[in-house]
């Protein structure tokens, strides 16, 4: 048996300093502790059984009333069953009758306190118990027990047919400071006693103490076998140690033992402090079963990398990226190209003002990792919507993501987990559309087609005033006018040079253009399509990964604090 137990007055007891910084510690861890209990319950909403969230909030409220109530005075129940003797114990450790008793009829309807010493009024109020005795320490009759600061509790008996008494009996058992479990030898073994109430309290064995009332009908014989065998079955409900006295209320046989056990719990002052202890270690441990042992991770890069790219599909980055590429190398035709045969592009549709994504409709404030989505403001592009393949696609990276990043852990946090990466999945089309709509795309015109169009233009010029002279030679000769002067070079007429070397010349470069405006256009829809990918990885990223990360933190924190709260 430890100092910390019913008992610890026997064998020689430990000095008050020893005492008192006993005390302190146990009282300042204690108050850590409700501190994590606080966060926990902060955290529980929806990450913890609701069974066991109520349970750590009803403790964490309960705690924080007693305590709110100071510790000046320890409350123990007395409770047991019909003609167990509790209300005679009661009389006997008090030294006067101030409960009836009864042989065979429960005599106790409603708990009664008596408080030694006086005070403790708002302590009753919140206990809600009216039935109230003032006992001076001196009516005791140990004067060697000091139990000035108890506050006795005489409970209904646990076995009542009647319901509100056995309910008065669960409320107070959950809120008092220590527990006098008296039993008698003919139901010390009972299932009601056993199964309703001390294995509900496991692990409270610090400031539990079983009585085994009436040991004088016992033989002497039997006493001690007795005793032994009701040790045993407290330590099958889980009070491993609790304290166990054999003693008669009737004589008075052990009575000043256990008047002495009381005295050293008000003493030390310690029983309010080892029973709430005891009821977070319970609320440990269902909090331990609760969050497991795997400590969640964050998102990891691959699974954010595949659902980026499963947005980028649902974007349509490669249809956007391709109409970069046609757009340059259409404009290019435009500015450079062979200006007679310019007019046959203008019958097609510019790809990117298709799609609403020409430099005018360019956003100022284009999406990037430090700025949130829904700030951004650009208008709706025309884009086709996403396939049902690519809406598809994004769902199964979206399940991918959560069973990458929850496996191993609890099926309540893997649900979490679950309805967190889902909850802004309908959002996702609209913030794709703005992330394309908001990437700057590179339009912008290269040097050298203002060079090349000069140089068209004067190839066009040379050509027109070829094709202006051949045709003005041609009408002088059909009119029978004497010809017009032709001067050559080599064999070959001016007119018919210019005629054709600007024809000639012209679609040279027009072919030269094309060819170098294929290969800007790839390479400025390689960067379209990588301006867009970082788009949809940003979306991703704030939409999903961000949030998904934060409540595995948030898991990882309540684990963390499972941890700490069971010692």
């Amino acid at each position: 048996m430890s100092d910390d137990d019913w008992g610890s007055t026997s064998g020689g007891a430990p000095d008050s300093g020893r005492r008192s910084r006993k005390a302190t510690r146990a009282a300042d861890e204690l108050a850590n502790r409700l501190e994590v209990l606080d966060r926990v319950a902060a955290l529980a909403d929806g990450r913890i059984e609701a069974t066991t969230a109520q349970r750590a909030a009803s403790a964490l409220e309960g705690a924080r009333a007693r305590l709110g109530h100071g510790s000046t005075h320890t409350v123990v129940a007395l409770a047991g069953a019909t003609g167990s003797g509790k209300s005679s114990l009661f009389n006997a450790l008090l030294g006067d009758d101030l409960a009836p008793v009864g042989v065979r009829r429960p005599t106790t309807s409603h708990a009664r306190a008596a408080v030694v010493g006086g005070g403790a009024e708002s302590l009753l109020d919140w206990l809600e118990i009216p039935r109230r005795h003032h006992v001076e320490p001196t009516q005791t009759t140990d004067d060697a027990a000091d139990l000035t600061g108890l506050v006795l509790v005489d409970l209904p008996d646990h076995d009542s047919t009647e319901a509100a008494h056995r309910a008065e009996v669960d409320r107070l058992v959950k809120v008092v400071d220590a527990f006098i479990w008296v039993v008698d030898p003919q139901k010390y073994a009972d299932a009601a006693l056993h199964e309703g109430y001390l294995r509900r309290f496991a692990g409270h064995s610090a400031v539990t103490l079983v009585v085994l009332n009436q040991v004088d009908l016992l033989a002497p014989a039997d006493r001690s076998a007795t005793q032994e065998h009701l040790g045993r079955l407290l330590g099958e409900d889980g009070l491993i140690g609790a304290r166990v006295l054999a003693l008669s209320a009737r004589t008075g046989d052990g009575v000043a033992q256990l008047r002495q056990e009381l005295a050293a719990r008000v003493a030390e002052r310690r029983a309010l402090v080892a029973r709430l202890s005891a009821d977070l270690d319970w609320v440990a441990n269902g909090l331990s079963i609760a969050v497991g042992d795997v400590v969640p991770d964050r998102v990891q890069g691959e699974s954010a990398k595949r659902l980026a790219d499963a947005l980028a599909r649902a974007a349509g980055v490669e249809a956007v990226a391709d109409a970069v590429g046609a757009a340059h190398r259409r404009r290019s035709a435009q500015v450079a190209g062979w200006p007679p045969s310019r007019w046959v592009g203008r019958l097609r549709p510019d790809p990117l003002r298709r799609m609403g994504l020409d430099r005018g409709h360019r956003s100022d404030d284009p999406v990037g990792p430090s700025n949130d989505l829904d700030t951004v403001t650009v208008p709706r592009t025309s884009r086709a919507g996403p396939t049902a393949v690519a809406d598809a696609g994004v769902d199964q990276a979206l399940r991918a993501l959560v069973d990458r990043t929850t496996d191993g852990l609890p099926e309540l946090w893997r649900h979490r987990v679950s309805e967190v990466a889902l909850q802004r999945r309908d959002e996702l089309p609209d913030a794709l559309d703005r992330a394309v709509g908001s990437t700057t795309m590179p339009t912008e015109r290269p040097g050298w087609w203002s060079a090349a169009s000069v140089a068209q233009w004067l190839f066009t010029a040379a050509m027109a005033v070829g094709v202006a002279w051949l045709a003005l030679m041609g009408v002088v000769a059909w009119l029978g006018l004497p010809d017009l002067p032709a001067p050559s070079v080599g064999v070959m007429p001016w007119p018919t040079l210019l005629a054709l070397g600007g024809a000639a010349a012209g679609l040279l470069l027009a072919a030269v253009v094309a060819r170098l405006a294929s290969v800007g256009g790839t390479r400025r829809a390689a960067r379209a399509r990588s301006s867009l990918v970082d788009a949809t990885a940003v979306v991703a990223e704030q939409l999903v990964v961000r949030p998904v990360d934060a409540e595995l933190e948030a898991l990882a924190e309540l684990g963390t604090l499972a941890r700490q709260l069971a010692r």
